[in-house]
């Protein structure tokens, strides 16, 4: 699973209000132009705008553990779910 790229679409549906709601509503039409595996897909296809600020703030709070323990390098956390979204 690239980190990456699922963490690219969440920042981009936390900064950009449209794109949030279209992944929402037609979750398929909004992802079409990333490149990502059945697992990503399954994983962003399954938010909801109820489950997406907790799954968000969990990668925030990932994010910035990572830089205080000087990870700091461009690389992007993993992210890993402790209960399956949708």
């Amino acid at each position: 699973m690239s980190a990456e790229t699922v963490t690219t679409v969440i920042r981009r549906a936390v900064a950009e209000q449209e794109f949030r709601t279209a992944l929402f509503a037609n979750p398929t039409a909004a992802l079409s132009d990333y490149d990502l595996d059945e697992t990503e897909r399954a994983a962003l296809t399954g938010l909801t705008a109820e489950n997406f600020d907790a799954m968000a703030g969990e990668l925030e709070a990932r994010m910035s553990k990572s830089t205080v323990l000087g990870v700091e390098d461009g690389r992007s956390p993993i992210i890993h779910w402790s209960e399956p979204l949708g």
